[in-house]
Parts: C-alpha cells; sequence; structure tokens
C-alpha cells in the first residue's frame, strides 16, 4: 500500500510540474526504441515448407517476426520446437471475426524473455492464417509480477498479425 501511494505521489507531481502533454512525450520517448515503429509487433518473414515435420504437423508454415521494441523484456510462454520452425515455438490464438477459433496452449512451456530492442522468429501452419483471419501472442512486461500476470491481477497484454498483411501473392 506504501509503495501504491509512492508511485502515484510520484506521478503527480510529474504530472503537475511537467504537465499532462509533456507527461505524455517523455514517457513516449522512454517506451520505444524506434518512435516510427510500434512498442510491440509482428512482422512477416517467409512462407514456405518445412522438411521433417514433426508427426501431425502441417508441411506448409508461415514464419514470423515478434520484435520487441520497448525498453523492457518481454515474457512469453514458449516451447523449444526443433530448430526449422524458428527461435522459438509460440503459443498463440487464431481469430476470425474478433472470435478465437483455435487456441494453442501452453501444456509443457516455460516463461522466456525476449531482450530489449530483440526478436523471436517464429512459425504456424499456414491453414492458420488466412485474409479472413489473424493471431495473437500474449505477452507481459518485465517489471510485472508474473505471478499476478498467471493470476490473473495484471492487464493482459496481446501483439496481433493478421493474415491481410501476407504479401499479396500469398493470401
Amino acid at each position: 500500500m506504501k509503495s501504491l501511494l509512492s508511485a502515484t505521489m510520484l506521478l503527480l507531481s510529474f504530472v503537475g510540474f511537467h504537465g499532462p502533454q509533456q507527461m505524455s512525450t517523455a514517457l513516449q520517448k522512454d517506451v520505444r526504441i524506434e518512435r516510427n515503429k510500434p512498442s510491440v509487433y509482428i512482422t512477416f518473414e517467409r512462407i514456405g515448407q518445412l522438411k521433417l515435420p514433426d508427426p501431425g504437423d502441417e508441411k506448409e508454415r508461415v514464419w514470423l517476426r515478434l520484435h520487441n521494441n520497448t525498453r523492457w523484456p518481454l515474457v512469453l510462454q514458449m516451447s523449444a520446437p526443433p530448430e526449422e520452425y524458428g527461435d522459438a515455438g509460440l503459443f498463440y490464438e487464431t481469430l476470425s471475426g474478433g472470435e478465437v477459433i483455435i487456441r494453442i496452449q501452453c501444456h509443457v512451456c516455460t516463461l522466456n524473455s525476449v531482450g530489449s530492442s530483440k526478436s523471436l522468429l517464429f512459425s504456424i501452419p499456414r491453414s492458420e492464417l488466412t485474409k479472413e483471419r489473424s493471431i495473437r501472442v500474449k505477452f507481459s512486461y518485465g517489471w510485472e509480477d508474473q505471478n499476478d500476470v498467471a493470476g490473473g491481477r495484471e492487464a493482459t497484454h496481446y501483439v496481433y498479425f493478421d493474415g491481410s498483411q501476407l504479401p499479396q501473392s500469398s493470401q
């Protein structure tokens, strides 16, 4: 309680001294590494086929890259896939019309960090990312208490990638 009161007083003094507009600008400067890009985002890398897919996995995949454009580490649930799948196996949800239609959940995974200004390559089955679908990956910031995150006592953060962002030739 004492720390919450201290944080509130610090924030109010910052707003009072600098004003709301200056505070917003100062915080924005401190959050993103590259100001012209979102704080956390996903980009398209390529579409291709796995040489040796795990049993039951689709051979055709989409490789995406999750970027941390903040000054803090991001914490994600992930697994260690075979190397050709990417740097990590990320857990995600596939959405259609804003509704979750596929949920790839953590059964055997770890919490790992993606450092400030770092990125992570991962792949998903090609059939899950169409023009009408998108995916979202849940993450938390390194400064958030992971027990509170797991217990639903912290805000939930997602980064999205929409199938319409794929190159026209791939849609």
